[in-house]
C-alpha cells in the first residue's frame, strides 16, 4: 500500500504550531510575531482529526479490519509515550486515574488536566474505538447524508452556545474538549476520501497545494474562518485533497526523509511539550527570554527523538511480538 509522506511535515508544524501556542500563553515575554495559522495550535487540531479520519478509512478500505488487533495497535503505538507524559507531571493524585483511562475529556474541569495537550488523545482514543463502526457504516448510502448533517448540526450548535455562553466556562469546555463535538470532523474526513479517491492524480496539483498554503499562512485566517470545528476543518480540505491528488514535484519534496522524520517525532512533541514545561518551571522558574524559550525548545526536541526510538518505536515493536505475535 502506497504511504503518503507529503503529510508527515504538517503534523510536525502542527505539533510545533500547538508547542509554540501554548508557550506563547504560559511564556513571561513575546515570542516572535507568525502567522495566524502558526500562532494558534488549536487549528491544527482539527487537522488531525480530519487527517486521521481520511488517512484511516485510505488504509482500511479495502480490508477486513480486525478489531482486536487495531485496538491494541493503536493502545500500543499511543498509551506508552502518553503514560510516559503523565509521569513527568510530577502529580499523582486520585484523579489521575481519569487521565489514565483517557477518560478525562467527558468530565467537566478534567479535560485540561495533569498533561492539557493530552484532551486530544482522550478524544481520539473515542474515535478510534467507533472507526470500525463508523467504517461498516460508511457503506450505507445513508452515510454522506449523516456526516453533512452532523457537521452542520455541529456549525449551528457550537455558534449557539457560543453566543449564547460565551462567558461560561462550562460550556466553553464542553464545545472546545468534549468527543462528541469532533465525530463531525473525524467522519468529514472519512467521507472525504470516499469522494476523491478516484480523481487522477495530477502534477498541476503541486502548484494548487503551493498557493493553498500561501493562502493560509499570509490571508486574515480568522477573518475568513470562525473559531468553529466544522469551519476550521473545512479550511483544511483543500490542503488535504491538494496533497493527496499531487503528483508532482511538491509531494516528492515534501516526501523527502529529513520531513519524514520530523512527521516521526510529531506526536511524542504534541503530547510531551507541556509535561516538559512544568518540569522547565521547577527547575530554570519561569520563562522570561528567548535564551529560556531555545533552552525549552531544545528539551522538548532531544526528549522526542528519545521517545520517539525508544518508545514509539522499541517497545512499540516489542508489545506487537508478544501480545500479537507479529513482528512491525
Amino acid at each position: 500500500m502506497k504511504k503518503y509522506n507529503q503529510f508527515e511535515i504538517f503534523r510536525f508544524i502542527g505539533a510545533l504550531s500547538v508547542f509554540y501556542y501554548h508557550t506563547r500563553v504560559h511564556a513571561q515575554f513575546s515570542p516572535i510575531k507568525l502567522p495566524f495559522i502558526l500562532e494558534h495550535g488549536i487549528a491544527w487540531v482539527f487537522f488531525f482529526f480530519l487527517l486521521s479520519g481520511f488517512l484511516l478509512t485510505y488504509v482500511y478500505s479495502n480490508k477486513n479490519l480486525d478489531t482486536q488487533i487495531f485496538y491494541k495497535t493503536r493502545f500500543f503505538k499511543f498509551y506508552p509515550v502518553y503514560f510516559l507524559s503523565l509521569i513527568l507531571t510530577l502529580k499523582f493524585k486520585g484523579t489521575i486515574i481519569y487521565n489514565m483511562l483517557l477518560v478525562q475529556s467527558w468530565i467537566f474541569n478534567r479535560s485540561l488536566s495533569y498533561n492539557s495537550s493530552a484532551w486530544y488523545l482522550s478524544v481520539l482514543a473515542f474515535l478510534l474505538l467507533l472507526f470500525p463502526a463508523l467504517l461498516q457504516f460508511r457503506k450505507n448510502k445513508y452515510f454522506t447524508y449523516f456526516v453533512l448533517i452532523i457537521n452542520f448540526y455541529v456549525y449551528y450548535f457550537f455558534n449557539y452556545l457560543f453566543k449564547l455562553n460565551s462567558n461560561s466556562g462550562t460550556v466553553l469546555e464542553f464545545i472546545k474538549y468534549n468527543p462528541l463535538m469532533y465525530i463531525s470532523t473525524f467522519t468529514f474526513g472519512m467521507l472525504l476520501y470516499d469522494k476523491i479517491k478516484k480523481i487522477k492524480k495530477r502534477n498541476i496539483y503541486s502548484f494548487l497545494t503551493i498557493i493553498y498554503i500561501i493562502f493560509l499562512l499570509f490571508a486574515p485566517y480568522n477573518k475568513f474562518f470562525p473559531y468553529n470545528s466544522t469551519a476550521i476543518s473545512l479550511s483544511f480540505i483543500p490542503l488535504i485533497v491538494f496533497l493527496y491528488l499531487d503528483n508532482g514535484f511538491f509531494s516528492k519534496f515534501l516526501g523527502n526523509k529529513f520531513f519524514i522524520y520530523l512527521g516521526g517525532i510529531s506526536y511524542s512533541i504534541y503530547i510531551l511539550h507541556r509535561p516538559l514545561y512544568i518540569i522547565f518551571e521547577k527547575f530554570m522558574g519561569e520563562m522570561t527570554s528567548h535564551v529560556d524559550f531555545l533552552i525549552y525548545f531544545l528539551m522538548v526536541f532531544l526528549m522526542s527523538n528519545l521517545a520517539k526510538y525508544l518508545v514509539e518505536n522499541k517497545f512499540y515493536k516489542y508489545l506487537c511480538k508478544k501480545y500479537l505475535n507479529r513482528a512491525i
